[in-house]
């Protein structure tokens, strides 16, 4: 099969080279055939002309069906004219005449398949060509439809996010005014995850930026001054958007309820989050050294922990947590995606 495919590829450059040069080629070759035809001349059948066959063949195969049509031609005279009894180019052996006109026939059949076979097999790489320049083409497209969708989810996410931020703003129920602002932070969450699918212009998220800009954020918005370190440790890697929207959640869930209540009273203290592969499935981690089970009795941390469980079990995964009297360790594993 690699030898048929280089023998292609190279025909297809040779019948690429100007026509003067596909001539002098196919003359070259039948002037070779007839110095073998004159040496072999005595061992060979009378009035055969075998050995201009292969020139023929070759001049068709390698240079085109004009240069195998000239090569036969070109044959026919030069045996006729030094092979053959006679004056000149006028046969006088009716056998060797026959034995002409047969070379003649069978050279220009040789010559008209080749030249179809060649054309057909043009015609079939243009028709590749044009399929996989359409395939392209759709497939960029699809890719341009997708980064509008995601841009145009990430907005509309992002407008909720604004809405639901406004109206907690308004109320002075501070209960109700934390679950507005809660809900707010989890629409923003799932609207990251679209400006990054917006922004790869892929099927898949990235995890490392994701977990990472998400962390800044709650940085910022939740630590200010506070003695609290927030670090993160995620390996690259991509999820869809589902798994990668679900993983977001529970990230920004477990984070919140640790900077919101496992660091009372200004205490100081660090925040991991990690993101590795273990085997089969990626390990999820958040742990901090607040102060462990106080944190769990909150109401807070306590609905953030559900939340949490639940999005596990979409996963298909399961979240652990570990408390003692000093820190919380809370642990999602879930299947990760064939690679």
């Amino acid at each position: 099969m690699k030898i048929s495919t280089n023998l292609i590829d190279l025909s297809a450059r040779s019948r690429a080279l100007p026509g003067w040069m596909r001539y002098l080629a196919a003359s070259g070759l039948t002037l070779a055939a007839l110095a073998a035809q004159a040496l072999l001349h005595d061992k060979l059948p009378p009035g055969q002309l075998l050995l201009f066959v292969p020139a023929v063949l070759l001049a068709a195969l390698l240079f085109g069906g004009d240069a195998g049509g000239w090569a036969a031609a070109f044959s026919a005279a030069l045996a006729a004219y030094f092979l053959f009894q006679g004056e000149g180019f006028a046969v006088s052996d009716p056998a060797e005449a026959f034995a002409l006109v047969l070379f003649i026939c069978v050279s220009l059949s040789i010559v008209y398949v080749l030249q179809e076979l060649f054309g057909a097999l043009d015609q079939r790489a243009a028709e590749t060509a044009a399929a996989l320049a359409c395939a392209t083409k759709t497939e960029r497209l699809k890719g341009l439809y997708l980064q509008e969708m995601a841009h145009r989810t990430k907005n509309d996410l992002q407008f909720v996010a604004s809405l639901l931020q406004m109206e907690g703003r308004t109320l002075d129920d501070e209960e109700r005014k934390a679950s507005l602002l809660s809900a707010a932070s989890r629409v923003a969450v799932v609207a990251r995850v679209y400006a990054l699918l917006q922004n790869g212009g892929a099927l898949d998220v990235e995890m490392k930026p994701l977990i990472d800009d998400l962390c800044a954020d709650l940085r910022l918005a939740l630590i200010g001054l506070r003695p609290i370190a927030l670090r993160t440790e995620v390996e690259s890697c991509a999820l869809g958007v589902d798994e990668a929207r679900a993983v977001a959640l529970i990230v920004n869930e477990l984070v919140v309820n640790a900077l919101e209540y496992a660091f009372p009273e200004d205490r100081a203290g660090t925040v991991k989050v990690r993101l590795a592969r273990a085997g089969d499935d990626f390990a999820l981690t958040v742990a901090d050294d607040g102060v462990g089970l106080l944190s769990m009795e909150s109401k807070g941390a306590g609905f953030g922990q559900k939340l949490a469980r639940s999005l596990a079990q979409q996963l298909g995964g399961v979240v652990t947590i570990e408390a003692g009297a000093v820190g919380m360790r809370c642990e999602l594993r879930f299947p990760a995606p064939p690679a």
